[in-house]
C-alpha cells in the first residue's frame, strides 16, 4: 500500500484506477438498461455513484475523473438531464467537490504555504480581471443572468491551483492517456451519431457532426503524435495508434475546416521541435510526423469506401465554398466580428464587462440562417476584448505564452524522453489551439477548460520541481497500455 501525497485515503498505487472506474460506470449503465430498459434514471444514478467513488480516492484521481466526465458526456445530455438546482451543471458540482477534497488534503498536510510557480501570477491576473469584469458588467447595466452565463466557464481556470498544489507528477503520463481516451470516446460518439443520422443505403449521403467536445479530437491526435515520437514502450505506441482510428474518423465526419488547419499547424510545430531536438532518430521521427496526415487521409478514404458516404465530395464542397463561393456560415461570422468590433471600439481598454451581448446571423446544422443573441462570438480574442478589453487579451496570452516558453525550455534542457513527450504535446496542442480560437470561443466558453487548467497546472509543477530539486517528478510514462 502507498499513500499519495495530497490524497484523502490510502490507496493501492496503481495506474488502473481511472480505467476501472470508467468500466464500472459503463457496467452500471449497461447492465440495468439491458435488464430494465430505463436509460436516463440509470445513467444519472450511476454517474452519482461512480463519481463519488472516483472523487474520494485522491486529488489526482479526482482531477482526472473530472476532466474525463466533463468531456465524454454530450452538452445536450448535460443540459437536458444533468442540470442541478440554481442552474448548476453536474460537472460544476464535481468541480466543487474536487475543491473540497483538495482543501481537506491541504489540511492533512498541515502546511500553510502554497506551492508557487511561474504561471501563478499570469493566472491570478487573468482570474482577477474575470472577477472585476463582473462588477464592470453590472456597472454598465448588463443583464445579471447573462453575466452569470458568461462568467461561469472562465472561472473553471481556478482548477489550475488545485493541479499545482496536489497533482502527483508521477501520473502526468496518465493525464495524457486519459486525454487520448476521452478523445477516442468522443470520436466513437461522433461516429455513432453519423451512422444513426445518415441513410447509408444511398451512395454519397453525408451528415456533418459538430459538438463542443470536438476540440478534443485535434488535441488527441497531437498527444498521440508526441507518444509516437517519444514513448519508449512499443505496446503503448500501438495502443495509441488504435485509439487514433476513431479520433481520425471523427475528424473526417466533423468536416471542421479550422480544426483541420489548426491540426496541421500543430503537426508543423511538432516537426519543428523534432528538428531542434539534440537527440538521435530525428529523421525517423520527422517521417512519423509527415505520415500522420497521410494516415488521417487514408482513414477518410477507407471510411468513404466502406460506408459509401460522400466524404470526398463534402470536403471538396466546404473547401471550395471557403475560397471561391459565398459561405453563409463565414458571412455570418464576419458580420458577428464586425458587431463585436463596434462594441470593443466603445470601451477598448477594459471592455464592457461580462453580460455584454450582440445579435447576429448564424447558420444551424441544416444550413438555415437565424438571428442569435450571445455574449460572445466565434473568436476567443474578440470575445475577451468585448468583456475584458485589450487588457484581458494580454492577460490571457500571457498565460499561454509563458506556458509555451516553459515547455520549450524544459524540452531543450531535458534528456528524459517522457518529459520531452509531455512538453511536445503541450507545445503542439496550445500552438494549435491559439490558432484555432480565431474561429471559435472554446477556450472561454466550454467545459474543456478543465483540461486546459490541469495541463497548465501540471506543466507549472514540473517547472517548479525542476527549480527546487533539479528533477522532474518521476518518469511519468504515457500510460496507454
Amino acid at each position: 500500500m502507498a499513500t499519495e501525497k495530497g490524497g484523502l485515503t490510502a490507496r493501492i498505487h496503481g495506474r488502473w484506477l481511472i480505467p476501472t472506474v470508467c468500466l464500472a460506470q459503463l457496467a452500471l449503465i449497461a447492465l440495468p438498461v439491458w435488464r430494465f430498459g430505463e436509460v436516463i434514471p440509470v445513467v444519472t444514478v450511476s454517474l452519482i455513484v461512480v463519481s463519488g467513488i472516483a472523487l474520494m480516492t485522491s486529488v489526482t484521481s479526482a482531477l482526472l475523473y473530472l476532466c474525463f466526465i466533463a468531456s465524454v458526456i454530450s452538452s445536450e445530455f448535460y443540459e437536458e438531464h444533468l442540470m442541478l438546482p440554481r442552474n448548476l451543471h453536474f460537472c460544476e458540482a464535481l468541480f466543487l467537490v474536487v475543491w473540497g477534497v483538495a482543501f481537506v488534503a491541504w489540511l492533512q498536510e498541515r502546511k500553510l504555504n502554497w506551492r508557487r510557480t511561474r504561471l501563478d501570477r499570469p493566472m491570478l491576473v487573468f482570474l482577477g480581471l474575470v472577477v472585476a469584469s463582473i462588477g464592470l458588467g453590472l456597472f454598465y447595466g448588463q443583464d445579471v443572468r447573462q453575466v452569470m452565463r458568461d462568467v461561469r466557464y472562465p472561472l473553471y481556470y481556478v482548477l489550475f491551483f488545485v493541479a499545482t498544489g496536489f497533482f502527483d507528477l508521477r501520473r502526468r503520463g496518465t493525464f495524457l492517456a486519459v486525454l487520448v481516451i476521452s478523445a477516442a470516446v468522443v470520436g466513437v460518439e461522433y461516429l455513432i451519431e453519423f451512422v444513426r443520422t445518415v441513410d447509408l443505403s444511398y451512395a454519397g449521403a453525408f451528415h456533418r457532426v459538430a459538438r463542443r467536445e470536438g476540440l478534443l479530437l485535434p488535441m488527441g491526435v497531437l498527444v498521440v503524435a508526441a507518444a509516437f515520437l517519444y514513448e519508449t514502450s512499443p505496446v503503448r505506441r500501438m495502443v495509441g495508434g488504435l485509439l487514433l482510428v476513431p479520433i481520425g474518423l471523427a475528424l473526417v465526419v466533423t468536416m471542421g475546416r479550422a480544426m483541420w488547419g489548426s491540426l496541421l499547424f500543430g503537426l508543423f510545430c511538432v516537426g519543428g521541435l523534432v528538428l531542434l531536438d539534440r537527440g538521435r532518430h530525428r529523421g525517423r521521427r520527422l517521417l512519423i510526423v509527415l505520415l500522420i496526415p497521410v494516415l488521417l487521409l487514408g482513414l477518410g478514404y477507407y471510411f468513404q469506401q466502406f460506408t459509401g458516404a460522400g466524404v470526398e465530395d463534402m470536403a471538396a464542397h466546404r473547401l471550395r465554398r471557403t475560397v471561391t463561393e459565398g459561405d453563409l456560415e463565414i458571412q455570418g461570422r464576419l458580420l458577428a466580428y464586425a458587431l463585436a468590433l463596434e462594441k470593443i471600439w466603445q470601451r477598448p481598454l477594459l471592455g464592457g464587462g461580462h453580460g455584454n451581448t450582440i445579435s447576429y446571423l448564424r447558420i444551424d446544422e441544416y444550413s438555415r440562417p437565424y438571428v442569435f443573441t450571445s455574449g460572445g462570438v466565434d473568436n476567443t480574442y474578440l470575445t475577451i476584448m468585448m468583456r475584458m478589453g485589450i487588457v484581458g487579451v494580454i492577460a490571457f496570452l500571457w498565460i499561454f505564452a509563458r506556458g509555451l516558453r516553459i515547455a520549450y525550455g524544459m524540452f531543450r534542457r531535458s534528456d528524459d524522453p517522457h518529459l520531452k513527450g509531455f512538453c511536445v504535446a503541450f507545445i503542439a496542442v496550445y500552438a494549435a489551439l491559439l490558432v484555432y480560437i480565431v474561429t471559435d470561443n472554446t477556450m472561454m466558453g466550454n467545459r474543456l477548460i478543465f483540461w486546459h487548467a490541469c495541463f497548465l497546472g501540471i506543466l507549472a509543477r514540473l517547472d517548479g520541481e525542476a527549480d527546487e530539486t533539479g528533477g522532474y517528478g518521476g518518469r511519468g510514462e504515457l500510460e496507454l497500455g
